[in-house]
């Protein structure tokens, strides 16, 4: 055991819990708005509920923020801790996980893809570029929903194929998984909408979404939906 290094987990998990989107929907004065919308909608994204009152401005500074706070935390961790391998991936899942669930305003929790993405910025940064396209093509293509599940999931993969560290590998695979329990979150609302249980399910865990694709203007897979959070 090494208790520095179990510090610098622990403190990225505190990390990921930093509230960004939260101190955004503050500065505008609309925590409650936000807070009330979910609560009436069912929907648990931030980020999706910011665009539809806020706006996609104050949404891209959230979700920068979002990104900001993992990619300085894991590069704190990785130049000044002075950590192996093995301890900075547990860094980079511990902020992930802090940002998806985090002990202490919980409605404003984000769904994992933007601190993701500011942890292998960091530890993967090739494998994030290739998802980051692969999401973007997405959006090109109206599917950003379907287009994050590939990406993120393609992030283990290519490591592996790589033949980067093993502990890198596994924290892939571990932030997947926190993503898609992440997603999972609200998925009796969409089974009372008359979706069955395992359509719902399926949504959620493929292509984020409360409901089968719908071809529309703007983004894809769910109404309003914004770039990753």
């Amino acid at each position: 055991m090494h208790p520095a290094a179990v510090l610098w987990v622990v403190g990225g998990y505190l990390a990921g819990t930093f509230p960004t989107t939260m101190l955004v929907a503050r500065a505008k004065r609309a925590r409650g708005l936000l807070a009330a919308s979910s609560r009436g909608s069912g929907e648990t994204d931030p980020h999706i509920l910011m665009t539809r009152h806020l706006g996609v401005g104050w949404t891209a500074v959230a979700a920068t923020l979002d990104v900001a706070k993992a990619l300085a935390y894991v590069l704190a961790a990785r130049r000044w801790g002075g950590l192996e391998a093995s301890w900075l991936s547990l860094v980079g899942v511990a902020v992930v996980l802090g940002h998806t669930f985090p002990f202490y305003a919980s409605e404003m929790a984000g769904r994992g893809l933007a601190a993701s993405a500011g942890v292998y910025l960091v530890l993967l940064p090739v494998q994030m570029v290739v998802a980051g396209l692969l999401i973007v093509a997405g959006a090109a293509a109206r599917n950003t929903g379907a287009a994050a599940t590939a990406g993120m999931a393609s992030v283990p993969v290519i490591a592996a194929i790589q033949g980067q560290p093993g502990p890198f590998v596994a924290m892939g695979v571990a932030v997947f998984a926190i993503l898609m329990i992440r997603r999972l979150e609200g998925v009796g609302a969409v089974v009372r909408t008359g979706i069955p249980p395992v359509k719902a399910v399926v949504y959620r865990l493929l292509l984020d979404s409360s409901g089968p694709p719908q071809r529309s203007p703007g983004w894809q897979g769910r109404p309003e939906e914004t770039p990753p959070s």
